[in-house]
């Protein structure tokens, strides 16, 4: 015969709770989490900056990796091979880049610290070069040099500066058919001749070049015409104007005048620029878009330094109220579900920091070099894809424990994880999709770990199995 205890004498009563007492603990619980969460954040705030920089480190090793491997094969598309002189500086963090520059900036810069930088040449800017002449016109330019228009004044200020020598030199050539190089040089001597000449664009034919306009109710009406040399002109009448600046600056005035007015024998004289390779540092720090972008990157990072610190009471008080429920040889559970659970968390987000960052940031950077778009990245959005991914990856390890708490309290057995474990991983590589950003490399990341934790989960459930029902039944 079997005895059974009478229903009203509970063999657990003393270590069970109401509804309205796990109500109780429940709020307890959240105000004692919600301090521990303020506590961590106030440290948190206190060491953001560190915590923005330890962020960034991922993403700058990412860059700098990408960046290196985009030179190199700029290199061997460009040369077939990389250079050896090369390798130490892209070792070193450094790649090179193509520029233009100004020869005369840069040679009135280099002269400015090394005064006598170029004695033995003539490096002096603003010349004019073969580049400007039409070929096919050097014959006509000598025919308006040595016999001005009448009508073109600005022709007959040119011509004034000409001398006897330059003068029947430029008829010698006009009368030819075409010139040759030679001849060409001896044109380009005498233009550059004039040059360094300060009474050129003083002449009454260019007035109009510099001087506003007398006022009129036209002029008033209209817009006033934009004059850019004569802010050239003012430098060169300053006296207080640097004298080989000033050197460089007339000749750029009297060839913009000359060019003008030999306009149809010249070609428009644009700025001398010229290649030159540089080398710049790899390093990348994102960038802030926005005035209040900093502030709540600032916020973000002392948040997530505060749930970091605090994660561990978290899961303290939130064991502690799972235990109130449980009967007392079920208690001692929670002294191993604990550390375990907070192993499994700093598992998932020390993964996520050291072993997925960086093969996830080579995957999406792929798709830059494909589109040949520059990888220019906003800190407030990078520092969400930082915190997001790592604290996804530690709830996501705390697979094993969830399993386990369901196995114990009777809603799902050990032979059901079993039997339906192709549904599980289905499942996982589901929540993987959700838990990661939208890349697979992530997704595969977080769900192949995921997949053992689960095996993981059943071997734990099989070796800490279910106790027996408490009420035992007695043979009579």
């Amino acid at each position: 015969m079997i005895n059974l205890r009478d229903a009203n004498d509970d063999l657990f009563e003393e270590s069970r709770m109401s509804f309205g007492e796990h109500l109780e603990e429940l709020r307890k619980v959240l105000v004692r989490s919600l301090i521990w969460i303020a506590i961590g954040c106030i440290v948190g705030f206190w060491g953001a900056e560190e915590i923005v920089e330890v962020l960034q480190r991922p993403l700058n090793r990412a860059v700098v990796k990408f960046k290196k491997n985009l030179a190199e094969e700029t290199l061997e598309k460009k040369l077939g091979y990389i250079p050896p002189e090369y390798l130490p500086l892209l070792e070193g963090g450094w790649v090179p880049d193509q520029v233009s520059v100004d020869p005369g900036q840069l040679v009135a810069t280099l002269q400015s610290v090394i005064p006598d930088f170029g004695e033995a040449v003539d490096l002096a800017p603003y010349r004019f070069r073969a580049g400007h002449l039409k070929p096919t016109t050097v014959v006509e330019l000598c025919e308006s040099l040595s016999r001005p228009d009448a009508a073109n004044v600005g022709s007959l200020a040119i011509a004034e500066l000409l001398d006897d020598e330059s003068r029947q030199t430029l008829e010698r050539i006009a009368a030819e058919d075409s010139a040759s190089p030679d001849q060409t040089k001896e044109v380009l001597a005498i233009l550059n001749g004039m040059l360094e000449s300060k009474t050129l664009y003083g002449h009454e034919a260019f007035r109009s070049y510099f001087e506003q306009p007398a006022w009129s109710l036209t002029s008033m009406l209209s817009e006033s015409p934009s004059l850019p040399l004569r802010a050239v002109k003012m430098a060169i009448d300053d006296p207080d104007t640097d004298p080989s600046e000033a050197a460089n600056l007339l000749r750029k005035l009297n060839r913009s005048l000359i060019s003008g007015v030999l306009a149809e024998q010249m070609k428009p004289v644009s700025l001398d620029t010229m290649p030159l390779e540089i080398w710049r540092p790899t390093n990348y720090k994102p960038q802030s878009l926005g005035v209040t972008e900093p502030f709540f990157v600032w916020l973000k990072a002392g948040m997530l330094g505060g749930l970091t610190i605090a994660a561990p009471f978290v899961f303290y008080q939130l064991w502690t109220f799972v235990a109130a429920g449980l009967y007392p040889q079920e208690k001692k559970y929670i002294h191993v579900f604990l550390p375990v659970s907070l192993l499994l968390f700093g598992a998932g987000v020390l993964l996520a920091f050291f072993f997925v960052f960086s093969p996830v940031l080579e995957f999406l950077f792929t798709f830059n070099k494909t589109l040949n778009i520059a990888p220019e990245i906003r800190i407030g959005e990078w520092l969400s894809f930082a915190m997001f991914l790592p604290l996804g990856f530690g709830v996501a390890f705390q697979l094993p424990l969830v399993m386990l708490f369901v196995n114990r309290i009777g809603l799902i057995s050990v032979q059901a994880y079993l039997d339906k474990w192709r549904i599980a991983i289905m499942v996982i590589f589901v929540l993987s999709m959700f838990l990661t950003p939208a890349d697979p490399i992530s997704m595969l990341l977080l769900a192949m770990p995921l997949t053992g934790l689960y095996f993981l989960g059943i071997a734990m459930c099989q070796f800490m199995p279910r106790p027996e029902n408490p009420f035992g039944a007695q043979n009579g």
